[in-house]
């Protein structure tokens, strides 16, 4: 599906790559398809059950963390949430991905594109997700549905993915104080 790739040239026309992935990065799961910066991959961090509720790495050891559609594998998506937030210094970042229900699971669940979802989820729950999370220790930047390519007036059941549409709802938190969970 290649997500982050989908997005790049718009990222980096937004100014995100001198904004938010500045300094040192760690992306959760990219291996397939890795967020690329200054013509390399970040950091990549992937345990082969995909847990990532405790991260190996010391509090505030990166600028940002980047995950693109990781979130989504998660029964407590909150722990991960604030999991990645510890991990990241204080004036750093995190940028997140998650499939939106609408426009990728089509308001069906259990999903049927992806069996391995645990949760699903509109830009007011992951609003509301990343307003549990922070208890005043970050800040929003945004959180906003990225539909682009996509045709809404294509049938229902198509996996627009699958052509190159973004279904997805993109998110941005900067950690403004030292979290102490």
């Amino acid at each position: 599906m290649n997500e982050t790739s989908k997005l790049t040239v718009k990222r980096q026309e937004l100014g995100y790559f001198d904004t938010y992935f500045r300094g040192k990065g760690l992306e959760i799961g990219g291996w397939n398809d890795p967020l690329i910066v200054n013509g390399r991959p970040i950091a990549q961090h992937t345990l082969p059950d995909g847990s990532t509720h405790v991260l190996p790495f010391k509090d505030g050891e990166f600028d940002f963390l980047y995950a693109s559609h990781v979130l989504e594998h998660f029964a407590k998506p909150i722990d991960v949430l604030r999991e990645w937030l510890r991990v990241v210094k204080v004036g750093g970042y995190v940028y997140f991905a998650v499939p939106d229900f609408t426009l990728y699971e089509h308001n069906i669940w259990p999903s049927k594109y992806n069996q391995a979802h645990k949760k699903y989820f509109t830009v007011a729950m992951v609003k509301e997700l990343v307003t549990r999370a922070l208890r005043n220790n970050a800040s929003l930047e945004f959180c906003r549905l990225e539909d682009n390519n996509f045709d809404y007036n294509l049938d229902a059941t198509i996996d627009q993915t699958r052509l190159n549409a973004s279904c997805q709802i993109d998110c941005c938190i900067q950690k403004v104080i030292r979290i102490n969970l």
